[in-house]
């Protein structure tokens, strides 16, 4: 009787079954990402973003923040004039930075919320809490 050979199974993955990163890699981040463009003054920086600042984006903002270039200097002015969404994960970065700077003796500034940002900044009463400001301009006339 002839036997034809069976089929091999498939290669296996030498990642976790669950298709996490393995141990000590970071997986790529799911979903979308935030433009990031950041301008130097004297002695400022004007960090602008553009897309929802949400559970996905949060980390790549927080990150870029808290950089040892970034965090050096006197005022970081994050310009969120072109962010339609931000989320709970958006309103802690936000938060963290602010503690992590003031602990440093540095400050940090938020401008050009759109009414979407500025309505859950006020229902969470963050108004009362994070330096926020119209322009640019007037973020760097307080210093």
């Amino acid at each position: 009787m002839n036997r034809s050979p069976s089929p091999q199974p498939p290669p296996r993955s030498s990642g976790p079954a669950d298709g996490s990163a393995p141990a000590g890699i970071e997986p790529l981040p799911s979903g979308p990402t935030l433009a990031i463009e950041t301008r130097e003054g004297r002695e400022h920086l004007v960090v602008a973003v553009g897309g929802p600042v949400d559970y996905h984006t949060s980390p790549q903002l927080l990150g870029h923040l808290m950089s040892q270039e970034v965090r050096s200097v006197p005022l970081v002015v994050l310009d969120l004039s072109h962010v339609a969404f931000c989320d709970s994960s958006a309103l802690g970065a936000f938060v963290e930075v602010l503690r992590q700077r003031e602990e440093d003796g540095r400050r940090f500034a938020l401008v050009g919320l759109q009414p979407e940002v500025r309505r859950v900044m006020e229902l969470t009463r963050l108004v009362d809490v994070l330096p926020l400001h119209p322009t640019v301009a007037d973020a760097l006339a307080e210093g």
